[in-house]
């Protein structure tokens, strides 16, 4: 399979927010890489993964009261 990027829209209002986020998505080893830009209005969110859906996704985000929408 190759490796999808996703791009959300999120609710990260603050830098401890990462930490909550790196706790769930560092453990899933279908997740190659994810980073936030702060500088955006919208706090985006990119993750590189294989084999998981935005809606997965934003269902374990949501686990963590972190809101995400998906962009296309």
């Amino acid at each position: 399979m190759d490796n999808l990027l996703f791009i959300f829209r999120t609710s990260i209002s603050k830098k401890t927010d990462l930490k909550r986020i790196g706790s769930i998505l560092n453990k899933c080893s279908r997740i190659s890489h994810w980073n936030v830009d702060f500088e955006d209005w919208e706090k985006i969110l990119r993750i590189e993964c294989n084999g998981l859906t935005a809606h997965e996704i934003v269902a374990m985000l949501k686990i963590i009261d972190i809101y995400a929408e998906e962009l296309k």
